[in-house]
């Protein structure tokens, strides 16, 4: 079986690579090839004088949407070059510094594709770089925002401790919010949107269109709320700690890969988990309200002619008697026709 590098196996090799005596005259790559035992040729290369980080697959079928610009990404430059004794290659080279973790993260994901293909490794590259190109659209090289991470976390802890005991792998499939869709969670028989609310102001959530709680499409529709406690530190749990959890689950499930697709959408790299790890969560609470006609909410169909683009909040004292526990929502959801 072939060894693949991961990502921090990457970040070892390319610092190898880089010498800081290399200096203005030196100009050339210093190059180590991957995947040894694969019959693709891959190396990680320094290209000098810039000491910019290369990936560079062997291939003489080098589509043209590779290198006209079509798969052009941040960060991100594709080229045509070579390897001394092997060819011509297709290459993918980082551009701009603050763009280091997402580019090793791209080039582990290759490497893991490459290594389980023996197709022309030409397509095969583009065709990822055409997805990730798609997934990487709102990932910035800062990593998420504090409200992006507080959002990501309270979706990732529905889905663990609701979602994935109640429905197994589906779960997974049913969970939207990466893709931006009005609802987080959108089942057969109705949908759920994740909300965190901040520890001391735990009864109040934003809602961010007129679309996203209105119950006009089919099946029931329900708001799950998370009263978080967010700090630097202490007790609680932190964003890759409960990814690291859900993983595990969705290994056990056979579910691994779609969950790694959808946390990539979400805009989650694990060479940007750093980041995140001194931001810890404790829960104080979670409510469901069943979301229904006499609802505290905003609509298409309540909004005055003329209003668009509409942002609220909803203060969840006045929906009391929309409550219902967690078992209700899931029966509601699972229940056969």
């Amino acid at each position: 079986m072939t060894s693949v590098p991961s990502a921090t196996d990457l970040e070892e090799l390319w610092a190898e690579l880089h010498d800081p005596r290399s200096g203005p005259a030196s100009a050339g790559r210093r190059v180590r090839r991957v995947l040894a035992d694969s019959p693709h040729h891959c190396f990680v290369a320094v290209e000098y004088p810039a000491a910019r980080r290369v990936f560079s697959v062997v291939t003489d079928n080098i589509p043209t949407n590779a290198v006209n610009g079509q798969l052009a990404m941040s960060g991100v430059v594709v080229e045509r070059g070579s390897v001394p004794e092997h060819g011509a290659t297709l290459d993918l080279a980082l551009r701009a510094d603050a763009y280091t973790d997402i580019f090793t993260a791209l080039v582990a994901d290759l490497l893991v594709r490459l290594a389980q293909v023996a197709a022309e490794p030409g397509g095969v590259v583009v065709n990822r770089l055409g997805e990730w190109q798609r997934m990487l659209a709102g990932v910035s090289p800062g990593g998420l925002s504090p409200e992006q991470q507080r959002g990501l976390f309270g979706e990732l802890h529905a889905l663990s401790e609701l979602f994935l005991p109640a429905f197994g792998p589906d779960a997974v499939y049913a969970w939207t919010g990466p893709d931006q869709q009005l609802q987080d969670f959108q089942f057969e028989l109705g949908s759920a949107e994740i909300k965190t609310a901040s520890g001391h102001d735990a009864n109040r959530v934003r809602i961010s269109s007129e679309r996203q709680l209105d119950d006009a499409g089919p099946g029931v529709l329900f708001l799950v709320t998370l009263a978080l406690d967010a700090r630097q530190g202490g007790r609680g749990m932190s964003l890759p700690e409960l990814v690291r959890h859900v993983r595990n689950q969705a290994t056990r499930l056979g579910v691994a890969g779609e969950l790694e697709q959808r946390l990539v959408r979400a805009g989650y790299l694990d060479t940007q988990s750093r980041l995140y790890e001194d931001r810890r969560y404790a829960l104080r609470g979670r409510t469901v309200h069943r979301v229904t006609d006499g609802f505290p909410r905003i609509t298409e169909q309540t909004r005055p002619v003329g209003v668009s683009d509409v942002v609220y909040t909803v203060d969840l004292l006045a929906a009391d008697r929309f409550l219902v526990s967690d078992e209700d929502m899931i029966t509601v959801l699972e229940k056969k026709a």
